[in-house]
């Protein structure tokens, strides 16, 4: 994780993306939406075709893939995949090396936060099943399992802790992360080796790392 460090000179807070940039979960995403895919008679998707399409609003993800709302409802859709991926969660694991790298961030008297836009009960239980839960000042998911924007939960973050905008940095492995981080008027972050492929990344941001390894 050496290539992060010197991103975070003179940083007092990160806000860290889970999804794709703490869990190592591309791998579980791309099984769930095929088993999807296949029961709608529509074509599986490998990594790279994944990593080129997946985007937020997660609607519009859906409908590049090939879903026809008007006959299987988008939250229908949403709720088998959520189901699915619930069950799969085991198989997931973090990004090799996070966890120590969390505790050295830890220990370096930065403090953290989480924001993203898994549902917030759900996101505190995932947090906790990996063991990272304490490394977190703040959490905030959102409020329902259909992955809306989570803009509104980080304008929230950073108006009611008081976070200083400019000693902080988002983390984040998608182009969502940077707009989020933009709005929010935080440095960013972007690390693709996540849910969107570095061509994709490469040049929307001057920071972005290809693989933080």
């Amino acid at each position: 994780m050496k290539s992060i460090w010197p991103h975070l000179e003179g940083k007092t807070h990160i806000i860290w993306d889970w999804n794709g940039t703490l869990l190592d979960d591309v791998e579980l995403m791309i099984s769930v939406i095929g088993d999807i895919l296949e029961e709608h008679s529509l074509n599986r998707i490998d990594r790279k075709s994944y990593t080129e399409l997946f985007a937020f609003p997660v609607k519009d993800y859906y409908r590049s893939l090939g879903f026809n709302f008007a006959k299987t409802p988008f939250e229908d859709l949403s709720d088998k995949f959520i189901q699915g991926y619930r069950q799969g969660l085991s198989k997931t694991r973090l990004h090799e090396g996070m966890k120590d790298f969390l505790c050295s961030v830890h220990q370096s008297k930065i403090s953290q936060s989480v924001l993203s836009a898994a549902q917030q009960t759900y996101l505190e239980e995932q947090l906790n099943h990996f063991g990272v839960r304490h490394y977190f000042e703040h959490v905030y998911g959102i409020n329902d399992f259909h992955a809306a924007s989570k803009l509104e939960r980080g304008k929230e973050l950073m108006v009611k802790t008081k976070i200083p905008k400019e000693t902080t940095i988002l983390i984040g492995d998608t182009d969502h992360d940077l707009e989020v981080g933009k709005a929010l008027g935080v440095e960013v972050l972007l690390l693709a080796d996540g849910h969107q492929s570095y061509p994709r990344l490469q040049g929307k941001h001057h920071r972005i790392l290809k693989s933080r390894y």
